[in-house]
């Protein structure tokens, strides 16, 4: 809502054109001008709307434009506007996500200490911090301590399995919504299938490759963002 100082009523809209408060009547009945908001049975225009305007309609009205196509001019520079508009959103929220991808917190858990190691090094090499557990006890105490926004979480991890781990945070409240993606070496399509069933968001094969690891996070945080 506009603040009363940026409101103007038909009478000052009038006066600003230099027209008539007829002419500014037929104006808002074309939709040249519009109302921002009433009050009671009287319309109020945006101030600064109205002096951008003035400008814009003295040189359409130079051209010997009549009144619809005047209107049909002002509506085509204003979708531009709210197109442009549009694309510094994206532009701002695509900038947001990748700035939070790179200040995304991730917990890596692996039983194997070299495959551990050159992860980790490479993730925090991109930016991301990186929270390393060898064991399944481990892994789900950090889940809930270092509050990560992604967990890597090896399947044949020592004490309890990942697919147990799996179970357990997605059936927690505080850790339901942290994306999963489960590693492992998947010998049948059942593996597959049974750690997509028991919760994980996508799974990458072992041995994998770092991008396509770096891909799968990017992917699987870009979905938990938007479903935001």
């Amino acid at each position: 809502m506009l603040g009363n100082d940026q409101l103007i009523d038909i009478q000052e809209v009038a006066e600003t054109f230099g027209k008539s408060v007829e002419s500014i009547r037929k104006y808002k009945n074309f939709g040249i001008v519009r109302v921002s908001e009433k009050n009671g049975n009287k319309d109020l225009f945006d101030r600064r709307e109205i002096i951008d305007l003035r400008s814009q309609l003295k040189e359409l009205r130079l051209k010997g434009l009549s009144l619809s196509q005047i209107a049909d001019e002002i509506e085509s520079a204003r979708n531009q506007v709210r197109n442009n508009d549009s694309t510094v959103k994206l532009a701002a929220d695509l900038t947001n996500l990748q700035n939070r991808e790179l200040q995304s917190k991730i917990l890596l858990a692996d039983s194997e200490s070299k495959t551990r190691s050159s992860t980790a090094k490479h993730l925090q090499n991109l930016g991301y911090s990186v929270c390393e557990t060898a064991d399944g006890e481990k892994t789900i105490a950090k889940a809930f301590t270092y509050d990560p926004q992604l967990i890597i979480l090896d399947l044949q991890l020592p004490k309890i399995d990942g697919y147990q781990i799996c179970r357990m945070l997605k059936g927690n409240s505080t850790t339901e919504n942290i994306p999963i993606i489960a590693v492992s070496i998947f010998e049948s399509k059942a593996k597959k299938i049974n750690i997509i069933e028991c919760g994980a968001d996508d799974y990458v094969e072992k041995p994998f490759d770092l991008e396509e690891l770096l891909a799968r996070i990017k992917m699987v945080s870009r979905r938990e963002y938007r479903s935001r």
